[in-house]
């Protein structure tokens, strides 16, 4: 479904607190001189409207850095119940929603992973247009304009915000606030159209990206790879900002009297030099090079 409506900004915070009424908001706040970070937020002025990308992906809110699946002691093994506590992810970029797409298929993927899934339903995805810096390259990845993964899409128009509506969730709440929300007219389309006809334009940073594979394995021994691979500290960071990682590791730990104890999924890194050390020792990606190749 695809139901399209505007409302001035200056009615903002009543559509603020029309996300509010769902549950907590949860959008980019300023951290830093140069950083942005998805947090929760109680009023629109916390927005950081101008974020283009945060520290952490939205991914951190469906797939945590560290969560117990299982609980155990002497009686037995229990599931850990997820919180199922609703919230709105507010400003989330076409790129993040691409993201988030991918993270969907593999934990949605059989067996489902039920609290990703729960995570999910409980959620209320509001996405927001950008403009492009000189280092943004979604245009090249075809991620630039949003096509999923959102209940609400908003786009700055000038003195409104046209509004996208892609799910029954989504138009449930905007069907609620019909005192300042209203229909698309013809001329909002066409500063609709505008808007993203524009935006494309403003991309400095792009890439051919046809034939990729083909291309890796015939560059495969390029000294570039040998520059690079001494460049990384195999600290890991890259993965957990990276949208779409999603390699984790389990850890049983158990409680010091040995009574109680539970299992951990933590998320892991393909730079961390134990990746892919395997029994007997054998470690089929040993340095740097061969971990970021």
């Amino acid at each position: 479904m695809e139901r399209c409506f505007t409302f001035a900004k200056s009615d903002f915070k009543r559509f603020f607190d029309l996300m509010s009424s769902f549950g907590a908001v949860q959008a980019p706040v300023r951290v830093s001189d140069l950083s942005f970070s998805f947090k929760s937020v109680t009023s629109p002025e916390q927005i950081a409207f101008e974020a283009l990308r945060t520290i952490l992906p939205p991914k951190k809110f469906f797939y945590p850095q560290q969560e117990a699946l299982i609980e155990f002691d002497r009686e037995g093994i229990r599931q850990v119940e997820v919180d199922m506590s609703p919230k709105v992810i507010f400003g989330v970029h076409p790129c993040d929603l691409a993201g988030l797409g991918i993270i969907d298929k593999i934990f949605t993927a059989e067996p489902a992973d039920s609290h990703y899934l729960a995570r999910r339903a409980a959620t209320l995805i509001v996405g927001l247009s950008c403009l492009p810096d000189k280092h943004c390259f979604c245009q090249s990845m075809g991620t630039d304009t949003p096509s999923s993964g959102y209940d609400i899409f908003l786009t700055d128009i000038g003195q409104s915000y046209f509004l996208q509506v892609h799910t029954p969730a989504g138009l449930t709440l905007v069907e609620s606030a019909t005192s300042f929300i209203k229909a698309a007219e013809t001329n909002d389309r066409h500063c609709y159209k505008q808007f993203w006809h524009r935006r494309a334009d403003l991309f400095e940073m792009g890439f051919e990206g046809e034939n990729l594979p083909a291309v890796f394995d015939m560059e495969w021994d390029n000294p570039l790879w040998e520059e690079l691979g001494k460049r990384c500290l195999s600290c890991g960071n890259c993965t957990p900002v990276c949208p779409t990682c999603y390699c984790f590791d389990l850890v049983d730990i158990a409680a010091l009297n040995n009574d109680t104890g539970e299992r951990q999924r933590q998320w892991d890194s393909c730079q961390f030099v134990g990746f892919a050390q395997v029994g007997g020792g054998f470690n089929f990606r040993p340095t740097p090079v061969d971990r970021f190749k």
